[in-house]
């Protein structure tokens, strides 16, 4: 897979959630070209095509692959990608893969930009025969798929061995923003959904795709959620980071956490009088 696949991370938070996202990886972020008009879904599904062709190419990635890393279902990539399904092409911005694939292209854009630029200073500083010597070792040093797998096995291990963290105690995430967590988690070498799964008490695959494809907390009856939101504790924990200001922001308005009960509407029909 490549490098700009791997390390792609659709996440989506509030304006103050998580200072260290890119903008593209914002909830509020719009695609748009230079001169600030937002890019039409036309536009975005050819730039996508012309990537998915590319990678198949350079043997770097397949298209399975690069749908899974966009975090969307098979049928909602074929749907976006079929212009006939589409009378008015705008419409087409109501299916997830126009955003998910409009923040993998400007993740791509970016990390390309950056090698450029790091290639450029590198031939400054280094001879010929220097620059190939440090490509045989950056390969030589990459960790194998085996290597990576024990990696991970290890870190959830090292995880989920945290003491005193229990989602019972009270969910201080909201749903969208531990769909940002889980995706940026997922990019890590080495990572997959099966691996995060079991790192959750082996939950099934459709109930963790029908928590990542929802809006606001329409799911958060779903045990993802609240397993989930344990498992990042945890991390967070871990890795020694401080709260975030989200995450302060949350414990002040739900000082008991969030509802994990999902609300319905009931209408109640009576007789006339």
């Amino acid at each position: 897979m490549s490098s700009a696949v791997a390390s792609y991370a659709a996440a989506a938070s509030d304006s103050d959630d998580q200072d260290e996202l890119m903008p593209w990886e914002r909830e509020d972020w719009v695609p748009t070209l230079k001169s600030g008009k937002q890019k039409s879904p036309n536009m975005v599904r050819n730039e996508l095509q012309r990537y998915i062709d590319e990678c198949k190419a350079n043997k770097t990635s397949t298209q399975t692959q690069i749908v899974e890393t966009m975090g969307i279902n098979s049928n909602t990539f074929r749907r976006f990608m079929n212009p006939k399904t589409y009378k008015n092409q705008w419409s087409a911005t109501d299916n997830g893969c126009y955003w998910a694939g409009a923040r993998l292209l400007e993740r791509v854009k970016y990390e390309k930009e950056i090698a450029k630029k790091a290639a450029k200073k590198s031939g400054k500083r280094k001879s010929d025969g220097e620059t190939s010597a440090a490509s045989a070792s950056a390969k030589k040093s990459k960790p194998s798929k085996a290597e990576l797998k024990q990696q991970v096995t290890e870190l959830i291990d090292r995880v989920n061995n945290v003491p005193g963290v229990s989602a019972d105690d009270g969910v201080y995430d909201s749903c969208p923003q531990l769909v940002s967590k889980i995706k940026v988690f997922l990019q890590r070498d080495g990572m997959t959904k099966a691996a995060l799964l079991d790192a959750l008490g082996g939950v099934n695959s459709n109930s963790l795709n029908r928590f990542l494809s929802a809006k606001n907390q329409d799911q958060c009856q779903n045990v993802v959620y609240k397993e989930g939101y344990a498992f990042f504790e945890r991390l967070r924990i871990l890795e020694e980071k401080p709260k975030s200001n989200a995450r302060l922001k949350n414990e002040k308005e739900h000082p008991n956490g969030f509802d994990l009960r999902r609300r319905t509407h009931m209408w109640v029909l009576t007789g006339r009088p």
